[in-house]
C-alpha cells in the first residue's frame, strides 16, 4: 500500500509537496487541475517496470505502455528539458508469508523510495542518483543512522556511477558501476542480495498496482473464456467476465458477518443494492463450448435479458465492482471517474462500495486493498463525509485533496475533515456554485412573476 508521494517537475506539477495517501485517497478538481497525472504517475513507474528493455530510463510510449507520455518535453513540467524531474514515494512491506527476508530487511515497516532524473548531453533522461530508505541499519552497517540510504548516484567529475553508503564502494573490487536498470536497480556488479531484494520488493509493489480507466468497453452479447486467471480487469475493463469467471467461488467476508460470501453472490447483491439490477447471472452457452452470456434482470421486468441490451451504465459500473472484488490481498487500485454514467443516487451507493472493499476480509485476515480514485462527483464526496459521521469510516482511513491549476503550476489541498464529517477548509466553487444559482434562480421567477401580473392587469 501506498503510504507517500511527491513529484518534482512532472506535467502539471512544479512539486506536490509530500501527499499522505490512505487506504482510500480521493482526487477532486477542475478540468486540467494535474489530478489525472498524479495516477498517471504510478502508470509510468508500472510500465516502465513491466518493460523489457532495462536500459530505458523511463518507458514514455513503448511496449507495455498504458499511458503514452510523448516525450521528454512533453512530460516535463513548463516544457523546460532543462529541468530534472525528482520523486519520491513510499510504501508500506505486507506482513505475509513468504516474505521473512524483506520484512528482516526492513524492519517489518516501510520502505521509501526516490530518484532525481535528469537531462544530458546526449539523452534527456540520466539517473543522477537514486536510493531506498527504511532499510534495517545493522544490514547497512553496524554504525549507520535509522534512516539511512542504500543507492546509486551519479558523479559528473568522474563520469561514472558509485554505490551509497559509500562503504559499499569497497565491495565492488575494482570493478566499474554500470548505469542503473531503469530507475530503480542496481546493476549486475552491486554487492550482496540485500539490493536484489529491494528492487524486487518495489516491483512486487508496483506489480500489485492496477489500473481502471475512466472509458470502459461496453458489453458483448457473448464471452469467450478458456479458463485463464486475468487477475485484474484490463485497462478499459476489457478482461472483466473473464476476471469474474477466475474468480468463481472466491470467498469474502464482510464487516459484521461472521461467515464469508461467495464472490459471485457479493457482486449480484452488489448490483441490486445500488439499484440497477434485480438479478445478474453468468450462464455457460452450452458444456461443450468456452462463451458465456451475462443474464440480467433490470428494475421493474419479470424476465431475464442479455446484459447487453440493458443501459450503458451497468456496462460502466461493472468492471468497477469486479476489480474491486477480484483484486488479490494487499493490492493498490486506480481509478479514474468510477461514477461515470452513474445515476446520482447510484454515485452514493459506489462510495459506500468501496469502504466496504476496505473493512472485507479473505482467508480470515483483512485484505489491505487500497483504492486511489479520482472523481468529479459530489454524491461520492457527500456520502464518505456521512460515513465518517457515523463512525463507519475514520478519518485516517481516508485521504480528500483538491488540485486546482494555476500559472505556476498546479497546487493541491488536503480537505480537513472532523470526526463529524465536516470540512473545514472546504474550496470555494468546489462543485459549482449551486447556492448561487439557487439565489438567481429566485430573483429571476420573483422578477418574472411580476412582469406576468403587470402584463395580466395592463
Amino acid at each position: 500500500m501506498f503510504t507517500q508521494l511527491r513529484i518534482q517537475n512532472f506535467k502539471a506539477w512544479r512539486d506536490t509537496e509530500t501527499i499522505r495517501l490512505a487506504p482510500l485517497t480521493v482526487f477532486f478538481g477542475p478540468n486540467s487541475s494535474g489530478k489525472t497525472s498524479l495516477l498517471q504517475f504510478l502508470l509510468l513507474l508500472k510500465q516502465t517496470m513491466e518493460s523489457p528493455d532495462r536500459k530505458q530510463v523511463f518507458n514514455l510510449d513503448g511496449s507495455h505502455a498504458y499511458i503514452n507520455f510523448g516525450s521528454w518535453s512533453e512530460m516535463v513540467f513548463g516544457g523546460d528539458v532543462d529541468k530534472g524531474l525528482n520523486f519520491r514515494f513510499a510504501w508500506q512491506v505486507p506482513n505475509t508469508l513468504g516474505n521473512e527476508g524483506i520484512i528482516e530487511l526492513t524492519q517489518g515497516k516501510s520502505l521509501e523510495f526516490s530518484a532525481e532524473i535528469g537531462p544530458t548531453g546526449h539523452s534527456p533522461m540520466r539517473v543522477q542518483t537514486f536510493g531506498y530508505r527504511g532499510v534495517n541499519p545493522a544490514i547497512v552497517s553496524p554504525a549507520a543512522e535509522p534512516q539511512s540510504v542504500i543507492g546509486m548516484r551519479y558523479r559528473l567529475e568522474k563520469n561514472a556511477y558509485e554505490m551509497v553508503p559509500s562503504r559499499l564502494n569497497q565491495l565492488l573490487k575494482g570493478r566499474v558501476l554500470s548505469a542503473p536498470k531503469r530507475f530503480y536497480g542496481f546493476p549486475e556488479e552491486a554487492p550482496g542480495l540485500v539490493v536484489d531484494d529491494l528492487e524486487l520488493e518495489l516491483e512486487r509493489q508496483l506489480d500489485s498496482t492496477q489500473y481502471l480507466g475512466p472509458l470502459r468497453d461496453s458489453s458483448d452479447r457473448l464471452y469467450a473464456w478458456s479458463g485463464g486467471a486475468p487477475g485484474e480487469v484490463g485497462f478499459a475493463g476489457e478482461n472483466t467476465i473473464a476476471a469474474l469467471l477466475a474468480a468463481q467461488g472466491n470467498l469474502l467476508q464482510l464487516p459484521n458477518e461472521s461467515e464469508p460470501t461467495r464472490l459471485e453472490v457479493l457482486l449480484a447483491n452488489w448490483l441490486v443494492r445500488i439499484g440497477l439490477l434485480e438479478s445478474f447471472e453468468v450462464k455457460s452457452v452450452g458444456s461443450e463450448t468456452s462463451l458465456y452470456r451475462i443474464m440480467v434482470r433490470t428494475p421493474g421486468n419479470h424476465r431475464q435479458v442479455n446484459l447487453a441490451d440493458v443501459g450503458f451504465g451497468v456496462s460502466q459500473v461493472l468492471p468497477v465492482l469486479v476489480q474491486l472484488l477480484c483484486a488479490e490481498p494487499d493490492t493498490s487500485l486506480i481509478f479514474e471517474q468510477p461514477e461515470i454514467h452513474l445515476h446520482p443516487k447510484v454515485q452514493s451507493e459506489l462510495a459506500d462500495l468501496f469502504i466496504e472493499t476496505l473493512r472485507m476480509r479473505q482467508k480470515g485476515r483483512p485484505r489491505n486493498i487500497q483504492c486511489l480514485v479520482e472523481s468529479h462527483s459530489e454524491h461520492f464526496l457527500r456520502r464518505l463525509q456521512l460515513r465518517i459521521a457515523d463512525k463507519t469510516l475514520t478519518p485516517d482511513q481516508v485521504a480528500l485533496y483538491f488540485c486546482n491549476p494555476g500559472p505556476e503550476g498546479s497546487t493541491i489541498e488536503e480537505l480537513q475533515v472532523d470526526k463529524y464529517g465536516r470540512i473545514a477548509n472546504w474550496p470555494e466553487n468546489f462543485f459549482g456554485d449551486s447556492l448561487g444559482d439557487t439565489e438567481k434562480q429566485m430573483d429571476v421567477m420573483l422578477n418574472r412573476m411580476e412582469e406576468e401580473e403587470s402584463n395580466a392587469s395592463g
